[in-house]
């Protein structure tokens, strides 16, 4: 019996060990939201958008949303704020930049000035056109 303990203490140590060699042997690559520098970018309206980009906001518009769409020139930011009862909202991009890691964008969604009493539903979005990337967009908050 004693020997089956300490066989069996034996066997759970290797295990452990294996595992732990095992975890830490997949590098984790550190996540750097270190700014390298500003992108350009334009907001695209609504007749410049291509197909795929109308058919995104389209298939989502009814709830919040944050998209990417690539094509070979370029990368397409999408961003919906869900429907509304009221018009007047408006979207502004606080940040967009490049780190090591990717693409960050924060957007700030701005209230109507005044609101009415008659109910009027919008789908505020927008979309932010950037050179073709294969770094991944991350939404701040």
């Amino acid at each position: 019996m004693v020997f089956f303990m300490q066989k069996n203490r034996l066997l759970t140590g290797a295990l452990i060990l294996f595992l732990m060699i095992i975890v830490s042997s997949c590098g984790m690559e550190k996540i750097s939201r270190k700014k390298i520098k500003d992108i350009d970018f334009t907001v695209v309206a609504e007749i410049e958008m291509p197909l795929e980009v109308k058919q995104i906001v389209e298939k989502r518009k009814e709830q919040p949303f944050k998209v990417t769409y690539s094509d070979n020139q370029y990368t397409y930011i999408i961003i919906g704020y869900g429907r509304q009862n009221h018009q007047g909202y408006s979207i502004k991009v606080n940040n967009l930049y490049e780190t090591k890691n990717g693409i960050y964008i924060k957007t700030e969604f701005q209230g109507p000035k005044e609101y009415s009493n008659s109910e009027n539903v919008t789908y505020p979005y927008i979309v932010v056109k950037i050179q073709q990337t294969d770094k991944s967009v991350i939404f701040s908050e």
